[in-house]
């Protein structure tokens, strides 16, 4: 795997005029979803929330693919969020996960492995208080 910096890792984003900051990153616009009134054009916090399950997916799976030396042809996943009423505040209630990965024929069950393997050491999912629940299709080219 790559080399992992020491802990503790801190990560710092501003909010400024509508605006996610991290440099050196671009900024990303932000705001509520059209659900509460917002615009469809920036990313809201539930968007980003999912988002950030879903990448942390891809990478985590990235890293032990790499360290295990298996070609990853293509990868590509959907996440999908629950937010239900709840009480005293609304609250998501799952996060699905779906991912298709297209590997070499004789490495269908690896690339399986693996990806259970990332999906229990995903960090961001393990922050959260909701089910994560990743679902696979796993191909050969």
């Amino acid at each position: 795997m790559s080399k992992i910096a020491a802990f503790p890792h801190r990560y710092t984003v501003r909010l400024a005029d509508r605006q996610l900051v991290a440099p050196p990153r671009a900024p990303i616009a932000a705001g509520p979803p059209p659900q509460f009134g917002g615009s469809e054009s920036v990313w809201s916090p539930e968007e980003l929330l999912v988002a950030a399950a879903l990448e942390c997916l891809w990478t985590t799976f990235e890293a032990y693919a790499r360290h295990d030396a298996l070609a990853v042809h293509d990868w590509s996943g959907t996440g999908v969020a629950v937010l239900d009423k709840g009480s005293p505040v609304p609250k998501f209630t799952s996060i699905t996960l779906r991912v298709e990965l297209v590997v070499a024929v004789n490495a269908a069950e690896r690339a399986r492995r693996l990806l259970q393997t990332a999906e229990q050491r995903c960090i961001i999912s393990n922050a959260l208080n909701v089910p994560v629940t990743v679902e696979a299709v796993v191909r050969s080219p």
